[in-house]
């Protein structure tokens, strides 16, 4: 063993400790942790009269792909909440951060016994969210971290805990939305509208609107699970499957959600912005199934 694999193995061992405090989740191998009404693939005819293989590895890719995202998230939450108690301008502030961040490091753990490619490449939304806690203030952070997409992960995972079929990986998702809920309040304590400058505002814009446009682009990750597993044929097939997995109403939801979020005091000027570019409002089948062959 190397000096470099003895201390990684060293501080896997130091993390342990403080994580056993929370408890450590055990996998259970039993099949998928969601069916396919989860994902709404039973709607899918392809997906139906696929064998039970196939049906299997869409699961699978499914579910993969929804772990990983979250995961990644967590570990992202870390990042940011180290930087923010660099940039924290009080001890009371800095000790707030230092709790979330410690929240944050306990879920990435949870959540490893069920990510099988730990090294993998991090999809466009965990690209932008890596990208958005390198680049961003700390105001403009705040809303879009914890106020945003912790406000968000409230309903997410609490919804993911609820429909979950492994029920050591469902009390795990069920707390993480519990803690995603004292995380989202204390973003509300932090974040002051009136604090954003003018270039702290243009950055909210726009990490804004690159946020809601993968929103309004539906279940991407779902319908590339079918495609690896079944196939897709060409633009209006895939077209086809947005349409029947009710990609505008899921993500009309959502974006109602994300709305509701982002409507704080003295942020109008953000709402109306992205409303008048039509963020707001789902892509089509057809939108969303251009937007899947591009990237193919």
């Amino acid at each position: 063993m190397t000096f470099s694999d003895e201390r990684d193995e060293a501080l896997r061992r130091a993390a342990e400790r403080f994580l056993r405090r929370r408890g450590l989740p055990e996998r259970r191998d039993e099949g998928a942790p969601w069916s396919p009404g989860f994902f709404g693939l039973e709607r899918v005819a392809r997906f139906r009269e696929g064998s039970a293989g196939a049906r299997r590895s869409v699961l699978e890719g499914c579910a993969a792909s929804l772990l990983a995202e979250s995961w990644f998230i967590e570990r992202c939450g870390v990042t940011f909440c180290a930087k923010m108690t660099l940039l924290a301008e009080t001890l009371d502030e800095k000790r707030l951060f230092a709790l979330v961040g410690a929240d944050e490091a306990t879920h990435s753990a949870w959540l490893e016994p069920w990510i099988a490619d730990r090294k993998g490449e991090a999809d466009p939304f965990n690209r932008f969210i890596a990208g958005l806690v390198d680049t961003g203030g700390a105001q403009p952070l705040v809303f879009l971290m914890q106020v945003v997409l912790e406000g968000f992960g409230i309903v997410h995972y609490g919804g993911l805990g609820a429909a979950c079929l492994d029920p050591a990986l469902a009390a795990t998702l069920k707390q993480m939305a519990q803690d995603e809920a004292m995380h989202h309040a204390a973003g509300l304590a932090v974040f002051h509208a009136k604090r954003l400058s003018a270039p702290d505002r243009r950055f909210l814009a726009e990490s804004a609107h690159a946020f809601l446009e993968m929103i309004r682009n539906g279940p991407q990750a779902v319908v590339g699970a079918l495609d690896r597993a079944i196939g897709i044929e060409d633009r209006s097939d895939a077209a086809g499957v947005f349409e029947n997995l009710g990609t505008e109403a899921a993500s009309a939801e959502k974006l109602g959600q994300l709305r509701r979020l982002m409507a704080r005091p003295d942020m109008d000027w953000l709402i109306d912005e992205l409303e008048q570019k039509g963020l707001f409002t789902p892509c089509t089948p057809a939108e969303c199934s251009r937007v899947y062959v591009a990237a193919r």
